[in-house]
């Protein structure tokens, strides 16, 4: 719980942070991201109250800002859905059938237009591999070599 009293100490200071984690399973790539819920709220220009607007407005938005290339090769994500607790929330994305992932890059511009100083850490656990990069404005992309 170590990353949510760093959210409320980060919101608190006026920070605008996000966590993505990004896993291999069963020839899916899983990537769940999490947000301050009034922070994306105010990107996507909908509330989580309103489910299926969100829905839309949150994919429309998550396919502009977040790409996956594999091995050199764009990458089809899937928007899966969201889960919204307390003042976070999480995005549900897939890209089905990988397999012998050399390099994965990861572009997450998620919110960099909406808050000038947010960062999103984008965490990888791929194949007991693990690395992390952080994303930011100007600086949105991060690729690892497993």
């Amino acid at each position: 719980m170590v990353f949510t009293g760093w959210m409320n100490l980060s919101q608190a200071q006026g920070f605008h942070t996000s966590t993505t984690k990004i896993e291999l399973e069963a020839n899916s790539l899983n990537l769940i991201s999490k947000f301050f819920t009034a922070d994306l709220e105010k990107a996507v220009g909908a509330s989580v109250g309103a489910k299926e607007s969100f829905d839309d407005k949150v994919n429309q938005y998550a396919q502009s800002k977040l790409a996956v290339r594999i091995n050199g090769n764009k990458a089809n994500l899937t928007y899966i859905g969201f889960q919204t607790s307390d003042k976070s929330t999480r995005l549900y994305f897939k890209v089905n059938n990988v397999s012998n992932i050399k390099e994965i890059e990861i572009t997450n511009g998620m919110l960099v237009d909406t808050y000038s100083d947010q960062q999103n850490l984008v965490t990888f656990d791929i194949n007991g591999v693990r690395k992390s990069f952080t994303a930011k404005k100007g600086e949105e992309s991060g690729k690892v070599t497993l």
